[in-house]
Formats: C-alpha cells, sequence, structure tokens
C-alpha cells in the first residue's frame, strides 16, 4: 500500500489522536452526575435539551484541559511526519541545519517558533477554562 506522505501524516496522527480525544469526551460526560439528567427531564427538557442546556457545559469544562493539552501535543508531534518524508518545520530545520552547520541558532528559532505557535491555543484554552469555571467562584 503507498500513501502519499500527506495522507499518511495525517492519518498516522490523526488515528492517534481521536482515541484520546474520544476518551477525553466519555471522561468529560461520565464526570455528571446522572442527577443532573434526571433533574432535567423533571423540569420538562427532553434528553436532546438536556444534553444540549444541562450535561454538555458541565462535560465540557471538565474536557476542554486535557482536549487542549492534546491539541498542543498534536501541533507538536507534527514533527514527527518528517519520518515519512513529509517536508515541516522539524524537517526544514534539518535539512537547513546541516547545511549551514548552525544547529544551535536554528534550533533555537525553531523552538521559538512552536512557542509562537502553541502558545495562543494554551491562552484561549485557560480562558475558555475560566469562561467554563466562572459560576464556580465563591464570592470573598
Amino acid at each position: 500500500m503507498t500513501l502519499d506522505p500527506f495522507v499518511a501524516g495525517a492519518l498516522g496522527l490523526g488515528l492517534n489522536y481521536a482515541a484520546a480525544e474520544a476518551e477525553n469526551y466519555r471522561a468529560g460526560l461520565e464526570s455528571v452526575p446522572t442527577a443532573q439528567l434526571e433533574a432535567a427531564w423533571s423540569l420538562g427538557l427532553s434528553t436532546r435539551q438536556a444534553l444540549r442546556f444541562v450535561i454538555a457545559p458541565q462535560a465540557a469544562r471538565v474536557a476542554i484541559p486535557p482536549a487542549a493539552n492534546d491539541f498542543i501535543a498534536l501541533l507538536k508531534d507534527s514533527s514527527l511526519v518528517s519520518l515519512v518524508t513529509l517536508t515541516e518545520l522539524t524537517k526544514t530545520y534539518t535539512n537547513l541545519a546541516n547545511s549551514m552547520r548552525d544547529h544551535l541558532g536554528l534550533g533555537l528559532v525553531v523552538a521559538l517558533w512552536y512557542l509562537a505557535i502553541g502558545l495562543p491555543f494554551a491562552w484561549i484554552a485557560r480562558g475558555a477554562e475560566a469562561r467554563l469555571g466562572r459560576h464556580l467562584r465563591t464570592v470573598p
């Protein structure tokens, strides 16, 4: 079986992280007590409405932090696709560093690029987590 390098990389990373993400969402849903669904039913909500308005927001608060961590890890693990001959940032760094014989300087530039790409996602995740957990704070 011969696959295009991009397809092989996307398929490999996608299948690997899909299992982890499914587990994150399952854990988020299981963290919400069954009584929440029963309470929503007693208020006259359908199961679909209960999931949308009661269960999902509580599950998202639990599932977002590990999902965000996995997304950032996926961003960094994208460098592994260079093993299937797909040229990306790390592969470009290796080729350029070997030709220029400047591994340290170019390595720092690549590290800064990964930081610049990953840090905004960490900020977004922190903001979403704070927004979803805002009602949990107690007033002093």
